[in-house]
């Protein structure tokens, strides 16, 4: 069982090559620190889109600059789009001019709409972009790379076969068949827990099923009924979109698995007495060494209330040593053939099984606690045969080159004479498939499990289990063909995480070279506690707002110094210049006489250094005027007070009384 990959993800910049170079760029952090650039992104955007609103006002203020004199309601619109820092308020000052003006202007609300709209257009466009500005971590996908110290492969300390290498053999496979055996049962299929499926980068590898394939044995087993083979092909497994061997299309390699079962009544028995009255049946598929026969069945256990019992053999096509030697009809050169045998031993069935596999047609009478008889049935032979080839494939996508569909042994000899013409990079990637591929054989998903492996045994209940289909072999293969799956998705990424655990005569080998590179290079769904963000929506956030914030700061001087250069409508950079509340400032100031005042054409006027400003005591509170104590006259533009008088304030400011009539235009020179 390989170990929980979350302590080993790979925080940083990392390529993705699922999406290529550009697309693929991401960067991985800490849950804390992708918090924070998210939240950063969040208030960046939000600032950019305060920058949008000045350019957009700054443009709206231009468009909005005649040279001939406007009503007051304009030139209030005019300062509003000119000191408004962002779009909520300019739309709320819109808003309220509306209100005052209802009734003294000329359509106050159709002309001040359209400002209103675009400002909240702008506020509700960035704010959702403010929002959605996380959605770059969606864009990255969930998936995060791993690198493990503990990659790579269990190996034996002694090339010699002994007890401990064979029972370390028998550990690991026990434990990483079963965590196959839960993965699948929990991902794949309709039922799936999304608890446990969230880890690889595929949640389940895909095969096609035909139920009607050739028999892959000779005539002399492919004898039973109407049935069919049943074969399941995993077609080309992309070592990178499946398996998540992290690399661009020129280094991946492809892996395919064809399994084909077959399950077939067995007939062919050496019944042998043993002195003490015990009846031995000898089944002979070939003998399993150092016998010469394949299984011995004691009769005695059909009364000792025992369920099922399945035997497992394996024979390597194209290897020279095998613990069993199929007979001539089940050898395949070309194949592993895996056999399975069943005993029903005491099970029996409420109901006929014609399930090759199964089959249970004999009727018994049985009465219940009542007194009444009800019929069960039994199987029909003491042991029930069903064997599997399985095949394998190597293929190159980048010249579209395939390994002949063979054994395990001889695919592995086609991939090292490097027949398909693979890079290093892509040899290496193989390399690490072909650690893992004699594992994948139906055997192996089988014979560490017994009958607990087969899905009837679910069901069964003191020995009685109710009828099963006609396809329960069916269900049977397609249930460990999926554990292979599993255990390709498993082993992979165990060779990157490392095992876990050490049993006594094994060590961890790590690899070398180039293979090194296959340490991190695994790509993994991303688990709690990181984050990983997309390099390119992340520039492309900070690109576009920092060109909106650098634009709404340079814009205004731009354009008056290419005003000034063209000599073409300088008026419009006047306005924008006189129309910010600091030159609204100076010129009320300026006009009532207070303070010497500079640069009345730049962003930020002046006063002399001594130079003291302010609203006099005494000014009239329902119409203020800077420098202007008393009523209006009735000619609304002098003062009700003695030309003689003056007042001075308490630092010898002096505030003059009298204003020479002047005409009132809003336009500019």
């Amino acid at each position: 069982m390989s170990q929980t990959a979350a302590p080993y993800v790979h925080t940083g910049p990392w390529i993705n090559w699922s999406h290529g170079l550009i697309r693929g760029s991401t960067i991985t952090l800490s849950e804390r620190d992708g918090g924070l650039l998210t939240a950063f992104l969040g208030i960046f955007v939000t600032a950019a889109g305060a920058s949008c609103w000045k350019i957009m006002s700054f443009a709206l203020h231009q468009h909005r600059s005649p040279r001939d004199p406007q009503d007051g309601i304009h030139h209030q619109q005019q300062a509003i789009l000119r000191n408004a820092d962002s779009p909520i308020g300019a739309s709320c000052d819109l808003a309220r001019l509306v209100w005052c003006w209802r009734n003294d202007a000329l359509r106050p609300f159709i002309r001040t709409l359209p400002l209103i709209a675009l400002a909240l257009l702008n506020s509700v466009l960035f704010g959702v972009a403010g929002v959605f500005s996380s959605e770059v971590t969606k864009a990255a996908g969930n998936e995060t790379l791993i690198r493990s110290p503990d990659c790579g492969t269990l190996n034996f300390t002694t090339s010699a076969v002994s007890q401990q290498s064979l029972a370390a053999l028998n550990s690991v496979d026990v434990n990483d068949t079963l965590a196959a055996t839960t993965y699948s049962q929990a991902c794949y299929g309709n039922s799936q827990n999304p608890l446990q499926c969230s880890q690889y980068p595929q949640q389940q590898l895909p095969w096609k099923i035909t139920q009607n394939a050739t028999c892959p044995f000779s005539d002399d087993i492919c004898i039973y009924g109407d049935s069919s083979a049943y074969e399941m092909d995993s077609g080309l497994i992309d070592s990178h979109q499946a398996l998540g061997i992290n690399a661009p299309k020129s280094e991946r390699v492809q892996y395919r698995k064809v399994t084909t079962g077959y399950a077939t009544e067995f007939n062919n028995t050496n019944p042998n007495e043993l002195a003490y009255g015990d009846t031995l049946e000898q089944f002979a598929y070939g003998p399993a060494l150092p016998n010469n026969y394949t299984y011995e069945y004691n009769t005695v256990t059909l009364t000792e209330d025992i369920g099922y019992m399945l035997m497992s053999f394996i024979y390597f096509g194209g290897q020279p040593n095998n613990s069993w030697l199929p007979v001539d009809a089940l050898n395949r050169t070309d194949a592993d053939v895996s056999l399975f045998l069943l005993a029903p031993n005491s099970v029996s069935y409420i109901a006929p099984v014609t399930d090759p596999f199964y089959v249970a047609s004999t009727p018994m009478e049985l009465a219940n606690d009542q007194g009444t008889n009800f019929t069960y049935y039994t199987s029909d032979q003491l042991v029930n045969a069903l064997a599997c080839t399985d095949q394998h494939q190597y293929c190159n996508p980048t010249n579209q080159q395939c390994t002949p569909l063979t054994s395990v042994v001889l695919a592995s000899h086609s991939l090292f004479g490097n027949t398909i013409s693979l890079n290093k990079e892509q040899l290496a990637t193989a390399v690490r498939l072909d650690l893992i591929t004699q594992y994948l054989t139906t055997f192996y998903s089988v014979n560490s499990r017994g009958a607990n492996a087969l899905r009837a045994s679910n069901t069964v209940n003191n020995n009685f289990q109710i009828g099963l289909p006609n396809y329960q072999w069916m269900i049977e293969v397609g249930a460990w063909f999926a554990v292979s799956m599993a255990k390709l998705q498993q082993k992979v990424h165990q060779y990157a995480t490392g095992p876990g655990y050490i049993p006594d005569g094994m060590y961890l080998s790590r690899p070398l070279n180039i293979q090194e590179r296959m340490c991190k290079n695994q790509i993994v769904r991303s688990s709690s506690g990181t984050m990983s963000f997309s390099v390119l929506g992340v520039a492309i956030i900070l690109i576009i707002g920092a060109a909106l914030t650098l634009t709404s700061l340079v814009l205004p001087s731009v354009m008056a110094l290419l005003r000034q250069l063209l000599k073409w409508k300088q008026h419009k950079s006047l306005q924008w210049t006189l129309d910010g509340k600091l030159q609204l400032q100076r010129l009320a100031y300026e006009e009532a006489g207070q303070g010497h005042w500079s640069g009345g054409a730049n962003s930020v006027p002046l006063t002399r250094r001594n130079d003291l400003l302010g609203v006099p005591e005494g000014v009239d509170t329902t119409h203020p005027r800077l420098g202007r104590v008393g009523k209006p006259s009735e000619s609304g533009i002098g003062f009700g007070m003695p030309e003689s008088e003056s007042l001075m304030g308490d630092k010898g400011m002096r505030y003059p009384y009298k204003v020479e009539p002047v005409a009132m235009n809003y336009g500019y020179p």
